[in-house]
């Protein structure tokens, strides 16, 4: 037998056909230019078929079913029965350049995200086309950690119910720390008693929407830098800025499991895998005043004017006293930030004017070393202390406030489960001005569960 290397060139035109539900928001004209971004979603299983009201129930179409206005234009393409979304990518590309062809889409803001089988079609389509979209959103599915390597570019915020029977955690997880491994911008909220339909809780959350805004496929990633607040008349804390631009942010629970050592979701009894978090000591003076005196030109930017007599060793180990007494009357608790492999001090986190009785609250507010911006640091600490406070001090509210210009700190607080409540005029003093502030909270859990 004789064997021969051929290759057929031949241009094939196929026909395709399917069903997509189309959201418009109430004020598209389409006499006027105005681009709109979109959302392509992608269902699971239970919305397969060939009648489209399959689609309404569940996920992003549950919302828009009610929605009486969106400020993004949504398409839900049905895939058939028997088939997966990694055989009908033709179809959903199809429909993609339909809309952009005959509907006012910014191109540069496409935004992909879909709820169990459509989680993995996420994956997957992203991966074969990842110049298509701005930034994605699985839900409650997973992926072959080898889409990291081409999707280390892609803006992701993964979400999972920790519950979830129908396609365990772990899935969602393991995707995760691949893309993190890679350095991406990955994101994973995993939602404490929440099963398979955790969809119902994701797409009512608005902080979604305002991280896909965020991103453009066309653009680097928007520059954020910040400062969150804390309260004026608190000692230990007028003097510190509460600030951080947020790049790269690691895959933590909002509330795993209180355990000794590491639990299963990379979180230890004394702060992350990469962060000691730990209540500040007398023997952390020395190493505070360091961190206050390298970033002293840093932090002016963001606080109340300071003494000279803040940057001695004799008013830092007085500061200290007062946090630890604070703690031990239950009004305040001040976390030190260490990279757990350095022992560095690059920042803190502190739970301000505890209050008991009817209110059982707390403020929180952070600061972070200049030098120690964009790598997920504080979000990973903001995270671990509000667990601290739910779980260990048993809190049921944490409030927290955030210039409105400050993106970077409005996404930590969203990305530790905080919720926009309303905004609070000229009510800090920052650097001598009277600034306003977004107001900020969660609640814990487990007090929801609760009530419902």
């Amino acid at each position: 037998m004789n064997g021969r290397e051929l290759r057929i060139d031949k241009q094939i035109l196929k026909s395709i056909r399917m069903k997509y539900l189309l959201y418009v928001p109430l004020t598209y004209d389409e006499n006027d230019s105005k681009k709109w971004p979109l959302i392509l979603y992608l269902h699971g299983a239970g919305g397969s078929g060939t009648q489209p009201d399959a689609i309404r129930k569940e996920g992003l179409p549950a919302r828009m079913e009610q929605e009486r206005d969106f400020p993004f234009i949504v398409a839900a393409p049905q895939c058939p029965l028997g088939a997966f979304w990694n055989t009908r990518e033709d179809e959903v590309l199809a429909i993609l350049d339909e809309l952009e062809e005959h509907w006012h889409i910014d191109s540069d803001r496409v935004y992909l995200t879909g709820f169990s089988m459509g989680a993995y079609g996420v994956w997957q389509l992203a991966d074969h086309h990842p110049e298509r979209f701005a930034a994605i959103a699985p839900v409650s599915g997973g992926g072959d950690p080898a889409h990291a390597r081409k999707l280390k570019d892609m803006p992701t915020w993964i979400f999972h119910g920790m519950d979830d029977q129908v396609i365990r955690p772990s899935e969602s997880q393991k995707i995760a720390e691949a893309m993190r491994k890679v350095g991406a911008e990955v994101e994973l909220t995993l939602y404490p008693g929440m099963g398979h339909d955790c969809w119902k809780k994701v797409y009512a959350n608005e902080g979604l929407y305002r991280w896909f805004l965020e991103h453009a496929s066309s653009l680097q990633r928007i520059a954020r830098t910040g400062e969150t607040w804390m309260e004026a008349h608190q000692e230990m804390d007028t003097n510190r800025p509460l600030h951080e631009q947020e790049s790269q942010d690691q895959p933590l629970s909002a509330r795993p499991e209180w355990t000794d050592g590491q639990s299963a979701l990379g979180l230890y009894h004394d702060g992350t895998e990469r962060l000691r978090v730990e209540l500040v000591q007398e023997s952390d003076v020395g190493d505070l005043l360091e961190h206050e005196l390298k970033n002293q030109t840093f932090f002016r930017q963001f606080t109340a004017t300071r003494d000279e007599s803040f940057y001695t060793h004799e008013e830092q180990v007085a500061r200290v006293r007062r946090s630890i007494e604070a703690a031990a009357a239950d009004k305040r608790y001040t976390f030190m930030v260490r990279e757990r492999e350095s022992g560095l001090l690059i920042g803190g986190v502190d739970l301000m004017d505890v209050k008991r009785g009817s209110l059982q609250s707390a403020m929180i507010g952070y600061s972070m070393d200049g030098d120690y911006n964009g790598k997920g640091y504080m979000t990973e600490a903001v995270r671990f202390v509000v667990r601290h406070a739910f779980e260990v001090l048993a809190l049921h509210r944490i409030e927290a406030g955030v210039m409105p210009h400050n993106r970077g700190s409005l996404r930590v607080m969203e990305k530790a489960g905080f919720e926009r409540e309303g905004l609070c005029r000229r009510n800090v003093n920052i650097n001598g001005r009277w600034q306003d502030h977004v107001l900020l909270a969660i609640v814990n859990p487990k007090d929801l569960e609760e009530e419902e």
